[in-house]
């Protein structure tokens, strides 16, 4: 799915969560109404879904009562919506599906993670370790590394790339993953991206500094142009993935991230001895 289509997306939920406040109705009354899981309602009103049916757009238009223009208006966008995800080859849970689509549409991204090496920034050899040691029901779905590549190329090799703010430890840079060469490569790698992208700021915590608020965290902070979309916090856990939306709760986060910041060093800073 391109990004134009999933801004798509994000307009078609808008549009169903003010439909729905227009009419009164909670998310078990239209669900039981067009006969749907009240968790795909949910899916559909927080851009969560990969496929905007538009015979579904057409059941929630008689059941939100609305004029023949705002019917007409949700099938065009439901149907404009149905381009190849970028991703198709590989079988993504849809709570990730969200995550990938906000990762290529963000205007800034503040990642933290402290305890490994993000996901979009590994090495090929540091992802195999990873995998290798993984419990047999965390090693993912056969064809992870390829997803792992292709995630990688298309948030890299786009027309324009957003700010990223990275901000990891020195405990992630000097956990063994797959030996010194791999490790002492990884670093390399990230100094490289670093050094190549104007628009990445890496940081690293030092021991030294002690504790901090990030620490043992893991989270991104997504933030977005335009207004189609709230500033959202991912966190991804062993028992899944939620998103947060409300203000106070990303406020806390983004406080922990600028906290955490002021005791980091620069990526260029940091050297394995």
């Amino acid at each position: 799915m391109s990004a134009k289509a999933f801004l798509t997306i994000i307009q078609i939920a808008r549009l169903l969560v003010q439909y729905r406040k227009r009419a009164g109705l909670t998310h078990k009354a239209v669900a039981d109404r067009v006969q749907m899981s009240v968790s795909k309602v949910r899916d559909l009103e927080h851009a969560r879904s990969p496929q905007v049916k538009w015979a579904d757009m057409l059941a929630f238009g008689r059941v939100y009562g609305l004029s023949p223009e705002e019917q007409e208006n949700l099938v065009r966008l439901a149907e404009s919506s149905e381009t190849p995800d970028l991703f198709h080859s590989f079988k993504i849970p849809s709570v990730f599906f969200t995550f990938l689509q906000m990762e290529l549409t963000a205007s800034k991204i503040m990642i933290c993670e402290t305890e490994l090496v993000t996901g979009l920034f590994q090495t090929p050899d540091y992802n195999a370790a990873i995998r290798d040691d993984d419990a047999p029901d965390r090693k993912g779905p056969a064809g992870a590394a390829g997803f792992r590549q292709d995630r990688q190329s298309n948030f890299m090799e786009r027309d324009w790339l957003p700010e990223v703010v990275y901000l990891t430890s020195e405990a992630a840079l000097r956990r063994q993953i797959g030996g010194p060469e791999v490790m002492s490569a990884q670093v390399e790698h990230l100094k490289q991206l670093d050094r190549d992208y104007s628009l990445f700021k890496f940081l690293v915590v030092p021991f030294e500094v002690g504790s901090f608020r990030c620490a043992g965290s893991a989270f991104v902070i997504f933030e977005f142009e335009g207004g189609e979309f709230p500033k959202t916090v991912y966190v991804e856990s062993f028992e899944g993935a939620r998103y947060l939306e409300v203000p106070e709760t990303v406020t806390s986060f983004q406080t922990a991230v600028d906290e955490s910041v002021k005791k980091a060093i620069p990526m260029k800073d940091f050297y394995l001895l």
